[in-house]
């Protein structure tokens, strides 16, 4: 009876794994792409040769408004200055910090899970299934937003933000730093940047891990 019921709980643990692990990954692997946007300042100036809101600012108040986000995004600015960076912007971006926070920590913990895991079970051959998996979520996750790209606005503005912010400080303005240099089709184009960089991430991760022999 107890042979029985452990090997009923490895099943379950192992159907466990192999419908989240994918997820996690996939989690994981977005992460990294995000970072190297959210706390560094390339890509407000790098829309600003689409988006022609940057024009009254000028290139170097661009530069110094992205440097500044990007360093409050990485608690190295306790606080953005006010002016020019509004109140209201200040308690939005604060808020979205807190969001980017929680994401780090996440990374963190699938970290360690799939340290500790690695280390207990030894197969990193496992990790190229996930790997797999995880590509065609995210695959699927990128056709979709492509789907959506004509009606992204409405979207981004009646759907989105309505569902992860409990207020309206998101809404800018001509008073606001952020409506100069974060449109709508700075965000969209996020995004795509986002998934499209995972999704390579992926590929290049299936590349390198080891086959399953066993399979």
């Amino acid at each position: 009876m107890r042979l029985l019921l452990f090997a009923t709980d490895m099943q379950f643990c192992a159907t466990f794994k192999k419908m989240t692990w994918p997820v996690l990954l996939l989690l994981w692997l977005f992460f990294i792409p995000l970072a190297a946007l959210i706390y560094t300042s390339w890509s407000y100036p790098l829309n600003c040769h689409w988006n022609p809101r940057c024009e009254p600012l000028g290139m170097p108040k661009v530069e110094l408004s992205s440097y500044e986000l990007a360093s409050f995004f990485r608690h190295q600015l306790a606080t953005l200055p006010t002016p020019p960076w509004s109140e209201k912007e200040l308690q939005h971006l604060t808020e979205v910090r807190g969001i980017y926070d929680q994401v780090f920590w996440l990374f963190v913990v699938i970290t360690a899970l799939f340290i500790l895991d690695l280390l207990i079970n030894k197969r990193v051959c496992r990790y190229r299934r996930y790997a797999i998996h995880s590509r065609n979520l995210m695959l699927g996750l990128l056709v979709l937003m492509l789907a959506i790209s004509p009606f992204f606005r409405f979207f981004w503005m009646e759907i989105f933000h309505p569902l992860v912010f409990s207020n309206e400080l998101w809404r800018t303005d001509p008073k606001d730093i952020s409506w100069y240099l974060m449109p709508g089709n700075y965000f969209l184009r996020v995004i795509l940047f986002l998934l499209a960089t995972t999704l390579v991430l992926n590929q290049l991760l299936i590349f390198l891990l080891p086959k399953d022999k066993n399979r």
